[in-house]
């Protein structure tokens, strides 16, 4: 049944899968649960699944990870334009990675086992799985580096009641070079093995409210951030194009209505946010031109 998901996923593109027998990772305690715990007032769960916390988990054995790539683009672009991040270009990865999941997710239905597709929007700390998987190692900035991909990858995961061979941590292990702490405009990269998530500027240009104290770290790249991506030497070899980038032309920019919006930018992952924020970190980074 494994060698058949893992040539499921590669007829769909896919080569980076893993298998990871799902426990309660008790090395996370003093971290992601505890973070969890603290963030939502609720012990962790799996899935969102019932009542089960992550440590008497009784509902799956398993987690599938597999690693989706995206494309790498270039922050070398005219003053007067603004773009988004790289992982938000092109078709939104939540559609397109649930798509390819529900495809084993339906293979594991008709055997007679459960099946939980995860992309993103769930409790659980996917870098850890993929991780375990042997998908990749965590750099300095807390992504997950693969060493094919680099950080240019989307993570999805299957939670199953099947059991499989599972795979084992690779052995690679960051440069620390400490490129992505110097680099990182938030300073959210801490020397210190730590990470300030509310001082990242990707999490900073997608919140709703914000103080002026955080305008002043709105820039050309008006949602997300690819920085700490693009000073990473892991990444080196990730090839960068030009296609499909979202551009806007800042100077020239007129208000659009929310449908004008949705019209255009629905199906890309930046839309979930809506209108008001991509307009208002766009007049942000204008007034910077203007003065």
């Amino acid at each position: 049944m494994r060698n058949e998901i893992i040539e499921l996923f590669k007829e769909e593109g896919l080569s980076k899968i893993g298998f990871v027998k799902l426990e309660y990772f008790k090395e996370l305690e003093e971290t992601y649960y505890l973070q969890y715990k603290y963030e939502y007032k609720t012990e962790f769960q799996v899935g969102n699944v019932d009542d089960k916390t992550f440590k008497n988990n009784t509902l799956f054995n398993s987690a599938i990870v597999v690693l989706m790539p995206y494309k790498r683009y270039s922050s070398n672009v005219k003053i007067d334009c603004a773009y988004v991040a790289s992982s938000f270009c092109g078709i939104d990865y939540h559609i397109i990675l649930k798509d390819k999941l529900k495809l084993i997710s339906d293979f594991l239905l008709k055997l007679g086992f459960k099946a939980k597709i995860c992309v993103d929007n769930n409790e659980l700390d996917e870098r850890y799985l993929a991780y375990k998987a042997g998908l990749g190692f965590y750099g300095l900035n807390h992504l997950l580096i693969n060493e094919e991909y680099g950080t240019y990858f989307f993570i999805g995961v299957i939670l199953t009641d099947a059991v499989f061979e599972y795979d084992e941590v690779k052995g690679e292990e960051c440069l620390k070079c400490g490129k992505c702490i110097k680099n990182c405009p938030g300073e959210a990269i801490k020397g210190n093995g730590m990470f300030d998530g509310k001082s990242c500027v990707s999490y900073i240009n997608q919140k709703k409210n914000m103080t002026s104290r955080e305008e002043r770290f709105i820039n050309q790249c008006i949602f997300g951030c690819d920085i700490c991506a693009e000073v990473c030497p892991h990444n080196d070899k990730v090839t960068i194009c030009e296609d499909e980038r979202v551009l806007i032309d800042v100077k020239n920019y007129k208000h659009m209505s929310n449908r004008n919006f949705n019209n255009k930018y629905k199906n890309y992952a930046f839309s979930w946010r809506g209108r008001n924020v991509f307009e208002r970190n766009i007049n942000i980074y204008k007034q910077k031109l203007e003065k």
